[in-house]
């Protein structure tokens, strides 16, 4: 049987990555960043168990994490994604939506409220960003869209700009600053 659209993604159901403590991830992305833990799963395999937990990001999407303990995983296993495989940290990461550069501010405020104090922001010129990093060493980021036309550009411009060769390209022009709390 043929369908005569094909089948693809709906939307993102979620994304796993391992932790070393889960206590510390359940209270970093539950107490902190608000997202309820959900759903637990702790299983035994062999002489091992890993235990398998998601957190509500909202519409319908999860982010879960694995705790795993002699399951074939090596003594000395990274957690930070991309500090774990010799990338800078901000390559792998997770990418939060908020409506508006008001929610942006206000998450801002939440965050230090609750004890994070040490946050990057970046204007990308299409959307405005805070980053902070979890305790599994993975990158966060909450992402506003500022300028929605410079973000969906089509795929006949975003193929061009992805096959553009390395050396024409202009330099950066993201503005970093730190919204770090002051004291």
């Amino acid at each position: 049987m043929t369908t005569a659209h094909p089948i693809r993604s709906k939307s993102l159901h979620h994304v796993a990555y391992a932790t070393r403590d889960p206590e510390a991830t359940y209270v970093f992305y539950s107490e902190k960043l608000g997202m309820p833990l959900v759903h637990t799963e702790n299983h035994r395999q062999g002489d091992g168990y890993f235990r398998h937990f998601f957190f509500d990001m909202g519409g319908d999407d999860y982010l879960a994490f694995f705790e795993v303990k002699d399951v074939g995983e090596e003594d000395d296993y990274k957690t930070a994604v991309s500090l774990g495989v010799g990338l800078p940290v901000w390559v792998n990461h997770l990418a939060f939506q908020l409506d508006s550069e008001d929610e942006l501010r206000a998450m801002v405020g939440q965050l230090h409220d609750r004890g994070i104090d040490q946050l990057q922001e970046v204007d990308h010129g299409w959307c405005r960003s805070i980053y902070l990093l979890d305790p599994n060493g993975i990158m966060v980021e909450f992402c506003v869209t500022t300028d929605v036309a410079a973000f969906t550009q089509g795929e006949e411009e975003a193929l061009r700009l992805l096959r553009t060769p390395p050396e024409t390209i202009p330099a950066d022009s993201a503005k970093e600053t730190s919204v770090a709390k002051s004291t």
